[in-house]
């Protein structure tokens, strides 16, 4: 089960191949794959800040340029190997595929950066962007209607994945003293509207051990979504962090089906897994793997709590301790604690 930005990005990916050889009048599962590597690069730039190829991590055009070049050159290095399986001549023309992709792929990736906010708008953008492009211009000849109807399909489809809402559970944020670029997230059950009694109903049955696992695979994926739809609108994501379930950690492994969950570079940048001390002393082992953790403690029968602060200090397996609750006379330890490697959240008063 994939993480839904990860699904979202291949789905994008498939969209642009799409585009790719509609233009270029040629369907074949090597120009597939050619398109794709460009495609998967040019997500790996824009949407995640990655970078295969160049030192500077920076997106903009001309380190996309620079980019597609080295993952051309990769791409001609390694089908060298292929040059005695096949004909000089078939060896020859894939080879001038993966150059002539390059330019092509490179252009229409300005059309998933085209400014839609309403499908009636693609018509004229995806015809204004092809008419001032060159090379798109060249490409498109009678295709453009067809090129228009590949973009709305994608819009339409990209929007309704967006706009997705479940009626059953959504999302609460708590917020951390003095830290306004974080917040804590959990999954609560959706019932506002339901009477009083039916709440009570609920909240029992939602908070029993064993659908613990499936709350947090929808957290996960409703936090996916929300960073997606922030990243996609422009907007700020927060540092976000939310708590591991120790049903989720055995013989010290965290469950293979979490970890491909979070399997993806844009949740990996923002999400933080809270993971209690005492799961953490007992588990020591399912939290070596490379990921953000954050260590949760709760100070509130803990008799020597600088000592305890020592201790999670000395572990160093995370950079944050999240204060889950404290005595009301111990709490300004916590507020005025500075450190340069250690971070302690304390949770607003409600």
């Amino acid at each position: 089960m994939d993480n839904v930005i990860t699904i979202f990005m291949n789905y994008k990916i498939k969209r642009l191949v799409e585009y790719g050889v509609l233009l270029f009048q040629q369907d074949t599962p090597f120009i597939r794959r050619v398109f794709s590597s460009y495609f998967q690069t040019f997500i790996d730039n824009y949407y995640y800040g990655i970078f295969n190829t160049i030192d500077d991590e920076t997106y903009n055009r001309k380190n996309l340029k620079l980019e597609f070049i080295g993952i051309m050159e990769e791409m001609l290095y390694d089908y060298e190997t292929y040059e005695f399986a096949m004909s000089p001549e078939e060896y020859k023309a894939n080879q001038e595929i993966i150059r002539t992709l390059r330019d092509l792929s490179y252009e229409i990736v300005r059309i998933d950066l085209l400014d839609i906010q309403e499908k009636d708008q693609i018509p004229e953008l995806v015809q204004k962007l092809v008419d001032g492009n060159e090379l798109l211009s060249k490409y498109v000849e009678d295709s453009i209607q067809k090129l228009i109807k590949l973009v709305k399909d994608t819009y339409l489809q990209s929007k309704r994945l967006l706009q997705y809402q479940d009626e059953y559970f959504t999302l609460e944020e708590k917020y951390f003293t003095g830290h306004n670029d974080c917040c804590f997230m959990r999954l609560v059950p959706n019932i506002k509207s339901i009477a009083m009694y039916r709440k009570n109903l609920i909240n029992k049955v939602y908070e029993k051990d064993e659908f613990t696992s499936s709350k947090f695979y929808c957290l996960i994926q409703k936090i996916s979504l929300l960073l997606l739809h922030n990243f996609l609108e422009k907007k700020e994501n927060k540092k976000i962090f939310i708590e591991l379930p120790s049903e989720c950690v055995s013989r010290g492994k965290i469950q293979d089906k979490i970890i491909q969950l979070i399997d993806n570079p844009l949740f990996q940048k923002y999400v933080y897994l809270g993971v209690p001390y005492s799961l953490y002393t007992t588990q020591k082992n399912a939290f070596l793997i490379d990921y953000h953790f954050a260590c949760i403690q709760d100070f509130s029968h803990i008799n020597d709590i600088y000592q305890k602060v020592e201790d999670i200090y000395q572990d160093a397996f995370s950079h944050y301790l999240i204060v889950s609750n404290c005595r009301w006379e111990e709490k300004e330890y916590f507020l005025e604690f500075q450190n340069d490697v250690l971070t302690i959240l304390v949770f607003e008063e409600e």
